[in-house]
């Protein structure tokens, strides 16, 4: 099958030939659809993930279609267009047995970190990890689901927020976007802040309250309930943590390896401030985005639909700040 390959770090991908993989008992072979690209995916080609074999096959947002069955895998999925979850959970213990993956203690691996991903024509994925595609939604809507927006839901569900809170999201790319959506859904007030008017013009659309840049939102005075961090600066993180009202909660939703922040620990005693770690989401939440997606409640933002052998460019403009939304990969295009 053709994939495009990373031999080393923060080296360019190639377009080669590999061998397509074969079901385990427990698993389905997808032929990939379309695949997203997320800031992850510069840390994963970056070398900034330290599990992540060479050589390998990136990508992780991914809607597929079934094309073969496992031994113990039921063969009523052929055919079907899916998502799949990307950890690789172990099964045995409760949190895995619950749909909770992103818990797992025992984790085989995440398709697209430490296990092929959606950059090869074809992935093997546990059967436990699929979830059907409602028939209105475009494989690339779906694929962005499965990690830009599910990110955010399940950080907005660890956060508890509720209608009567004032919600501050930093950083209005992939992740704050449609986390704005979700949260208007819900009926909750919510301020964006960003460097890019063109991302605070899109914050409005979607139902932003508030839309101000980064020095509006130092000069102000504001407080808020929630604060989601979708840009894991640590300059930024400690002193927007101090704009929490009392019993606050610090969202932790984007993520940088190697850089750690110091916070003023009167402040969180005084203030009884909450600092929230959150990481990708369960089967259950998407299952429900697939059905906001479905009914028309959140809007999936793609900026682009490009040839996979286009995915050093596509890398590039994520890399560059000049996408807003999701870029996605498609091998029906090459």
């Amino acid at each position: 099958m053709k994939a495009m390959v990373m031999h080393e770090f923060g080296g360019k991908l190639v377009l080669e030939d590999i061998p397509k993989p074969v079901p385990a008992d427990d698993q389905v072979i997808l032929k990939v659809l379309k695949v997203g690209l997320c800031g992850s995916d510069l840390k994963i080609t970056g070398g900034r993930i330290n599990t992540t074999p060479l050589p390998f096959v990136p990508g992780h947002e991914i809607a597929g279609q079934v094309v073969e069955c496992g031994r113990d895998a039921d063969p009523s999925w052929l055919g079907k267009r899916v998502v799949l979850h990307t950890y690789q959970g172990c099964m045995k213990r409760p949190r895995c047995l619950n749909g909770e993956y992103n818990r797992c203690e025992n984790l085989k691996g995440r398709i697209g970190f430490e296990l092929y991903g959606g950059l090869g024509e074809y992935v093997a994925v546990s059967v436990n990890n699929i979830v059907e595609i409602p028939d209105n939604v475009s494989d690339k809507d779906a694929a962005v689901a499965t990690c830009a927006i599910l990110s955010i839901v399940h950080a907005i569900h660890r956060a508890g927020v509720s209608k009567s809170e004032k919600v501050l999201m930093l950083g209005t790319g992939g992740l704050g976007l449609h986390g704005i959506q979700y949260l208007v859904d819900m009926g909750v007030e919510c301020t964006a802040v960003d460097i890019a008017q063109r991302k605070l013009d899109l914050a409005k659309e979607y139902g932003a309250a508030h839309a101000i840049t980064f020095d509006e939102f130092a000069a102000s005075t504001e407080k808020y309930d929630v604060i989601f961090d979708n840009l894991a600066k640590p300059e930024i993180t400690k002193s927007s943590a101090m704009r929490l009202t009392k019993g606050g909660r610090y969202v932790m939703v984007a993520y940088s390896p190697g850089n750690s922040c110091l916070f003023d620990s009167e402040y969180m005693h005084l203030n009884e401030t909450y600092f929230v770690g959150t990481r990708n989401g369960t089967i259950a939440e998407m299952k429900e985005i697939l059905q906001l997606e479905s009914e028309g409640r959140i809007h999936p933002i793609i900026d682009d639909v490009l040839p996979v052998t286009a995915v050093n460019e596509a890398l590039e403009m994520i890399r560059s700040g000049q996408s807003t939304g999701r870029v996605v990969l498609s091998f029906d295009l090459i």
